[in-house]
């Protein structure tokens, strides 16, 4: 269990930082000479890092839209008749 934990605790707190390091992980999955431990390590690192990312797109998603719900915009841009 501590094993997993350290491992999230690894994912880049950033997100450009997350999605570098998974394109870099998919270079390696494509390659043809990749072992099948590092093909087992790459695809555990590649759904931690995909978790992380989707989480993060998630939680933006999220505040965006509170913000606009918050600022009265409709989705076309234009205030809404709501004050």
């Amino acid at each position: 269990m501590a094993k997993k934990q350290n491992a999230a605790a690894d994912v880049p707190e950033k997100f450009d930082d997350a999605l570098e390091e998974l394109r870099g992980l998919m270079e390696l999955l494509e390659s043809d000479d990749i072992t099948v431990d590092t093909l087992t390590q790459a695809i555990r690192r590649a759904a931690l890092l995909l978790k992380h990312c989707q989480s993060q797109l998630h939680a933006t998603e999220d505040e965006v839209k509170a913000l606009i719900d918050e600022l009265g915009v409709q989705s076309s841009g234009t205030p809404t008749d709501n004050d």
